[in-house]
Formats: structure tokens, sequence, C-alpha cells
């Protein structure tokens, strides 16, 4: 599917529901017309309904097995490894870092190796980071960025996450 257009950066970041939905949205879309679909989720560990869509579209998800909160990884993170090999291969239309935004903000990944690997990105290559509190030097060199704004939610009346809906 890839094609001689340069690859877009996204963004979607903010408070309100619906980043990472916007993300899979995508894969989807991608999948669906034949593109190579990569998603690298950080801070993610327990299983969601997503994980299964993926798999049966050929979406390759690599999850970061410390789960949300973890720390910054004794060496490198292997996500970002992750990433820096599929960029490498040149074989991905779509890459998601889904959640991304919470790595950085637990220390997990560090904005030099998120600018650096901004720079490693194959010129086709659609990039998407996902996550809260976007930090402007990724901002800055975004091409789209959409900010999910909570109006409402049903979680400040105490429901809890609900399968299918937040997982």
């Amino acid at each position: 599917m890839a094609d001689a257009e340069k690859g877009m950066v996204h963004i979607y970041t903010g408070c309100g529901k619906g980043k990472s939905t916007a993300a899979f949205g995508l894969a989807m879309r991608c999948a669906g017309n034949g593109g190579r679909v990569f998603v690298i989720q950080f801070q993610k560990s327990r299983p969601c309904g997503e994980l299964v869509s993926a798999a049966k579209l050929g979406i390759e998800v690599t999850r970061c097995t410390s789960g949300r909160g973890s720390g910054r990884c004794a060496s490198s993170c292997p996500l970002l490894s992750a990433a820096y090999d599929i960029f490498k291969n040149k074989d991905a239309d779509l890459v998601i870092l889904d959640e991304v935004m919470a790595a950085l903000k637990h220390g997990c990944v560090a904005l030099p190796d998120m600018t650096a690997l901004l720079s490693a990105r194959p010129f086709g290559t659609e990039l998407v980071m996902t996550g809260r509190n976007a930090p402007e030097e990724l901002v800055e060199r975004a091409d789209l960025v959409t900010e999910m704004i909570k109006i409402k939610h049903y979680y400040d009346k105490g429901r809890a996450a609900k399968r299918g809906i937040e997982f």
C-alpha cells in the first residue's frame, strides 16, 4: 500500500476519552485497504478487545509487559527498539505508539529518544502517537494534532471501565 507520499505524524492527546479508539480506527482503515499496520502499546498490559480485533485483521501489536506507571527500563526501552526495527525494515504503512505520552510522563521513555525516533521514520510511514499531555516539542513536529476534551464522563460518577467499551 505504501506510495510515494510522505507519511504524516499524528498526535491524539487530551484528557477526553477516544485517543486510542481513534488510533485503532485508523489502524482498521489502513489494514482494510491492504496496509501493513503495527501497534506498540506503552503502559498497557491487561487483556483488551482491541488485541482480538487487531489479530483478526493481521495487525501486529507489541505491548509493555510492566503496565501502567512502570518506570524507566534498566536499558533502552524495548518498545522503542521495536519501533526502530519496524522503521529500519521499512515494511509499515502505519505505526501507532499508543500511550507513548504516558510512557514519557512516567520516565519509561525520554523525550530526546522520541525526537530521535521521529527522525528515523521512513518517508512513507504514517505515525500516530497517543496519550495525555503531549509535549510541545512533539506537537511542533506533528502534522496533525487532535485534542480530546472531556466535557462529561461517567467515570466521574463512579462507573468502572466496561469490557468492550473501555478495554
